[in-house]
């Protein structure tokens, strides 16, 4: 892969990722200004995290039937500008609700587009760093986020936030035209088609969609339940924020370097690690009450996060055959979004019904659940 691609690639999806992760801490805050119960809080960003999986699965789809990755980066980039003005002057929480799954369902397709594409330009000796180097770019969007958007709400308010971040959203299309375009190898036999549609995912691959999606609940019931536990507390909109940028700068070096250590060594170890990052995260979510305990949550949340999406999807592109890589990374970056859906789903009513402390302690025990599924996965499956 050239330095421009692999630049273009990061600076898409570093601009993807820095407005997501500057409105996602703050949406719980906005929507209790709207009158939102926890529960109802919940239930909203359970619906917009449909939007954000049906994005993502969309992308693949379109990717291997089209073949026009870059078309639709530009014109998807285009599209979330007004959504983001707008969700700055809804006066209800459905109207909010309605417009963030659309700007959710845009994300998630534009970042699976960009990992697609880094998925089909990888060398194969240099996936785990490639992939590594794309998700810094979430760490990073969580340092740039967390030092600008909270501040900029309370001074300004939460209309000028969105105006900002719709301008900032500008980025994403004039971006994606810096990029090249690949068409992935087509199947050239009835015979060998077969054999592809037959073992195009298979076992492995299932095994690390499940593990992934039981771990992905993890960050997302400790983000929602981090920022109604310091709203809770009486921290302000720029405290809240700025446990994001604390875990990305924390962790902001800490995706190439395990990507890279997975071209060397094998990759379910690390995933292993970045698992185990969640359960400490929620024990010490658990007890937090000082604003460092915070920042130290929100960091190891942020390895979860980034560095498993980084050395998950170079393992997808181990497994999966590169007539099928569109299907197959953009089903495994789904994995993040369902966990998101159950994930606030749950929470809003862990938190509502058993209070925060147990609902934590149960979350904990969700990537054990993760780690026993990667035992049988094997990289010789695609072979």
């Amino acid at each position: 892969m050239s330095k421009k691609q692999l630049s273009a690639l990061f600076l898409c999806s570093l601009v993807y990722w820095t407005g997501g992760n500057g409105l996602l801490p703050l949406l719980p805050v906005y929507a209790t200004q709207l009158g939102a119960a926890p529960s109802v809080i919940g239930s909203y960003l359970s619906i917009v995290f449909i939007g954000l999986a049906l994005g993502t699965i969309t992308s693949g789809w379109l990717s291997d039937r089209f073949q026009r990755r870059k078309i639709m980066l530009i014109i998807n980039g285009v599209m979330t500008v007004p959504v983001v003005w707008l969700m700055g002057r809804v006066t209800n929480i459905w109207h909010l609700a309605a417009l963030t799954a659309v700007l959710w369902f845009l994300g998630g397709m534009g970042l699976s587009l960009v990992s697609i594409l880094t998925g089909l330009f990888a060398e194969e000796t240099k996936r785990g760093k490639y992939f590594g180097i794309l998700s810094m770019a979430g760490s990073l969007s969580l340092l740039i986020a967390g030092l600008t958007t909270g501040p900029i709400a309370d001074r300004w308010g939460f209309p000028s936030l969105f105006s900002s971040i719709s301008v900032f959203m500008i980025f994403s299309p004039l971006t994606a035209l810096l990029l090249e375009d690949k068409v992935a190898a087509p199947v050239r036999s009835q015979l060998a088609k077969h054999v592809v549609e037959k073992t195009q995912l298979g076992v492995g691959f299932t095994l690390l969609f499940l593990a992934s999606i039981i771990s992905y609940i993890v960050p997302f019931l400790g983000r929602l339940g981090l920022s109604l536990s310091m709203n809770e507390l009486g921290f302000s909109a720029t405290a809240i924020s700025s446990t994001a940028a604390i875990g990305g700068a924390i962790t902001l070096p800490l995706p190439p370097l395990i990507g890279w250590l997975s071209d060397r060594i094998e990759r379910k170890r690390f995933l292993i690690l970045t698992y185990l990052s969640g359960t400490a995260s929620l024990l010490i979510l658990s007890a937090s009450g000082s604003l460092w305990h915070f920042w130290l949550s929100s960091s190891l949340l942020s390895v979860l996060t980034y560095a498993s999406r980084g050395v998950g999807s170079a393992l997808v592109t181990d497994l999966v055959p590169q007539a099928s890589l569109g299907r197959g990374i953009a089903l495994f970056n789904s994995t993040t979004w369902i966990g998101g859906i159950i994930g606030f789903a749950a929470t809003g009513f862990a938190i509502q019904n058993l209070g925060m402390f147990l609902s934590f302690i149960i979350g904990a025990c969700l990537p054990v659940i993760a780690m026993v599924l990667l035992i049988p996965i094997r990289k010789a499956e695609k072979e």
